[in-house]
């Protein structure tokens, strides 16, 4: 975690979080944390359409959350560190949202692929003796519908089964980074 110098006056945090509401202030605060980054980086980067724009979100910003550097770029100072620390939390938590959303629809698929292969085993069956009852097909060839029912269902329940292990993968990934992450907050405070 970030920790300043400065305490902020109730002005300040007001002023920074009215500063925070604007979604392009948002993105050169994520923008500015890649590198400092000149005006015409920012605007061509972040796709302002006008100049007058961003230089009405740059004067808000002001002093309070970036300052530019000797060389012209602009950059985050201590505060806007922080802020940009905020943001992040909130685009995090928006991702573990999409995530839990896709980790829905794929065990909605598992269920679906599971029911389908239920429903339809038995009719398989059903019509395959029927057939062989009726000598329109051989033993031959009900042997080989099942072999194709065995094939189709293994490749089914393989494909879900390497779906879910990549949102595990994903899901274990992002709990590292948070662990990470309140590992150096919990050692820096």
């Amino acid at each position: 975690m970030i920790v300043t110098n400065k305490y902020l006056s109730e002005k300040e945090l007001s002023q920074i979080f009215n500063l925070l509401k604007h979604p392009l202030r948002r993105g050169i605060l994520k923008q500015l944390s890649k590198s400092p980054q000149t005006y015409s980086q920012i605007l061509k980067t972040l796709n302002i359409p006008e100049s007058s724009i961003l230089n009405y979100h740059l004067r808000e910003m002001g002093d309070l959350l970036i300052k530019k550097d000797v060389n012209g770029k602009y950059t985050l100072n201590e505060i806007g560190e922080i802020c940009l620390q905020l943001v992040l939390k909130v685009k995090e938590k928006e991702d573990i949202h999409r995530f839990n959303k896709l980790q829905l629809v794929v065990e909605r698929l598992k269920s679906t692929i599971y029911f389908i292969q239920i429903v339809f085993l038995p009719l398989v069956v059903i019509l395959a003796l029927e057939l062989f009852l009726l000598n329109i097909i051989d033993f031959g060839s009900i042997l080989g519908i099942f072999t194709y029912n065995v094939i189709f269902s293994i490749v089914l329940s393989t494909a879900t089964f390497k779906v879910n292990k990549e949102l595990e993968s994903v899901s274990i990934s992002k709990f590292k980074k948070k662990e990470k992450f309140g590992t150096f907050c919990s050692n820096n405070s």
